[in-house]
Parts: C-alpha cells; sequence; structure tokens
C-alpha cells in the first residue's frame, strides 16, 4: 500500500480478475505505486509544507518589520536632519533681508538727503536770483 491509501493487493486481483498474469498485474501495481509516491503530494505533505511555509513567513515577516524600523529611523534622522538645515537656511534668510532693509534705508536716507541739499540749493539760488 503507498501513502495514498491505494490498496495494491486489492488492484492486483481486478487486474487478475481481468485477465492480467500476475507478473503483469504487479508490474502494473509498481508502477502506479511509483507514480503515485514520486509525484503525487499526501496530506501529510502539504501539512510539512504548510509548517515550512508558516516558519519562512514569520522569519520573513519578522526581517521586514526589522527593516521597516531600520528604515524608518533612518529616515526620521533624514528629515531632521532637512528640517535643521532649512532652519538654518531660513535664518540665513532673514538675516540677509535684514540686512539688505538696513543697507536700503541707509543708500536711501543719503539720496534722499543728497536730493535735499540739492533742493535747497536750487532754491537758495532761485531766491538769490530773484
Amino acid at each position: 500500500m503507498s501513502g495514498l491509501g491505494f490498496d495494491t493487493h486489492a488492484y492486483v486481483k481486478k487486474l487478475r480478475a481481468v485477465g492480467f498474469t500476475e507478473e503483469q498485474a504487479e508490474v502494473q501495481t509498481q508502477v502506479i505505486v511509483e507514480l503515485i509516491d514520486g509525484h503525487l503530494a499526501t496530506k501529510r505533505d502539504l501539512k510539512e509544507l504548510e509548517v515550512v511555509l508558516r516558519r519562512d513567513l514569520k522569519e520573513l515577516d519578522a526581517a521586514l518589520r526589522r527593516d521597516l524600523k531600520e528604515l524608518d529611523a533612518a529616515l526620521r534622522k533624514d528629515l531632521n536632519e532637512v528640517e535643521a538645515a532649512l532652519k538654518r537656511d531660513i535664518e540665513e534668510l532673514r538675516r540677509d533681508m535684514k540686512e539688505m532693509e538696513l543697507r536700503l534705508r541707509h543708500d536711501l536716507t543719503l539720496r534722499l538727503g543728497g536730493m535735499l541739499a540739492a533742493g535747497i540749493a536750487v532754491v537758495a539760488l532761485l531766491v538769490k536770483l530773484f
């Protein structure tokens, strides 16, 4: 009998009943047993495979979770570094804008002062002439 519950004795008897010789029936039965044992999976085979697959899936799941945690930590670190760099850049831009504003005010004050002085000189000249 094979692992699939194939009753070889009953099969040989059936073959003998339809005219097979003992030798033919035995060879035929042996070929079928080899096919069944070599190519068909039993419930036990499937159960063993299931156990192996479940174990492999648990290991894979654990590895993926580890990788995700590492990736999450790396991404958070990178994000924090980018955020810090952006804050530095924003602060530097604010300082630059403040400096530009002060320079513009200074330049505007000088120009307006110069224009005012020129205007007063023109008015003084006009007063003298008239």
